[in-house]
Order: C-alpha cells, then structure tokens, then sequence
C-alpha cells in the first residue's frame, strides 16, 4: 500500500511540474511584441531642407498579448527611457509623451537664455535581442545631445522575466564565477597580461578589481557585456563591448 502511495506521490509531483511548465510556455507564447514610435520637433526649419530644429524621436517595442506581464514591462521600458533622458526626477515626467513635452520645453527655456543654444536631439532605438522560455533580453541604444561639449551615447539592456514581467538582475541570471570567466574574457580582448593589475592599461576598475558591467544583455548567440563611457575609462575610449558565445557561458547561467 505505501509502495501505491509513494508512486502516486511522484505522479502528482511530475503531473504538477508539467503543468505549471505548459502554464509558463503558455504566457510565454502570447507575449508578443510591436513596435511603437513617437516623434516630436520644435524650431521654424524642422520641415525644410535645413532641419535645424529640436527633435526627440522615440523607436521603443510595446509588449502586448499577456496584460499583467506586457503592462510590466512596458512601464519599465517607459522608466528607463525617462531616466535616460529626463535632466531632473519630476513625477510628472510619467509618460514618453510627457517626456517628449518637457525635453522640447526645456530646450526653449535654454534657447531663450543663451541665444546660440544648438538645437537639442534625443534618439531612442529598442529592439528584442533575445527570447526564451525564459528570458527576453531589450537592446535601447540612446543618442542625446541637450547642450555642453558633446552628446552622448548609450547602449543598455533590460533583462525580463517572460512569465512574470520583472526585471532579471545578474544574480538572477549568472553564477558567482561567471565573472571570473568574463575576466579572462575581457584580458584576453583587451591584452592585459595575466598576472598584470587589471588597470594596467588604463581602466578605472573599483579597488583595482575587475567586475561585470551594469548591463548586460543577450543577442542571438552571444552574452554581451557593456561599459558605457566613464564606467571603466575615459569619454574618448567609447563604450567597450564584450561579446561571449552563448554556448561559451551555458555553464555560468542558473536559469533555463
């Protein structure tokens, strides 16, 4: 009799894994994603040849198809862009279009107290680099310039749970000793001998110790990794990317 039980114990055990396993492809299969743009100019050329005018153009991906997930993560995507681009924390700048409005209001602001003000721009260009069961991986490259010596360039990524639509941090993604791997990876890239102190060459590693960078994302094939500039050199090194094939890191990555 214990024997029947203990076997219709596992039978339940599997019968339930497998059914939360169907649920999760299941919400995984219905998220789907499309793409969205806003565009908004300010200055007397914008529609000439001359295009001398502000402009903030927004390519963003819109997760639809699962409400609860696709609404998470939508308002993520939206908060990132806000952060990226906003000057201030103002809680009225909860929106693109909110964010758009103020990005040309504060340009006026400043043209009309120093008259040789540039034009502004702001591009935003997001793209779902890699999906799973498991993991959807966005890629946002963001090109500012709103006055100074120089715009600036980003390239981030925002790891997503499919089923839940939170966010997957590098804990949540990789082993403790992925970045012992990642090191030798970027040693090797970067020509830093072995035995040499990481910032040997130049870089700005904390404490003189390598560590991941604050984004990392997937691309078909490959674990990218990002420092963006003045994370780990000087403005004029550009970002510094480090591309590892995927199958290079499977043993290095605790989900699915």
């Amino acid at each position: 009799m214990s024997f029947k039980i203990s076997r219709l114990l596992l039978l339940l055990i599997i019968f339930s894994g497998c059914k939360k396993d169907k649920e999760e492809e299941k919400i995984s299969a219905a998220l789907r994603f499309e793409k969205e743009s806003l565009i908004k100019k300010a200055g007397e050329n914008c529609d000439t040849a001359d295009y001398d005018c502000t402009i903030i153009a927004l390519d963003v991906v819109r997760a639809a198809g699962t409400k609860g997930v696709a609404n998470q993560i939508n308002r993520t995507l939206d908060e990132h862009i806000i952060k990226l681009i906003s000057s201030e924390e103002d809680p009225q700048i909860n929106t693109l279009d909110s964010l758009a409005e103020k990005f040309l209001t504060d340009y006026r602001e400043a043209a009309e107290n120093f008259s040789e003000e540039p034009p502004w721009e702001a591009y935003v260009n997001e793209q779902v680099s890699f999906r799973s069961d498991s993991l959807i991986s966005v890629k946002i490259i963001t090109e500012i310039f709103s006055g100074g010596a120089h715009g600036y360039k980003t390239l981030t990524f925002l790891n997503f749970n499919p089923q839940s639509g939170e966010i997957l941090s590098k804990n949540d993604i990789f082993e403790e000793d992925f970045t012992v791997f990642a090191e030798q990876k970027f040693r090797q890239q970067e020509e830093i001998p072995e035995g040499d102190n990481i910032n040997s060459t130049g870089f700005w590693f904390e404490n003189e110790t390598f560590s991941l960078p604050e984004n990392i994302g997937f691309s078909e094939g490959n674990v990218v990794l990002v420092y963006n500039s003045y994370e780990i050199a000087p403005y004029a090194a550009g970002d510094i990317v480090l591309e590892i094939p995927l199958e290079e890191v499977r043993s290095f990555i605790r989900i699915e």
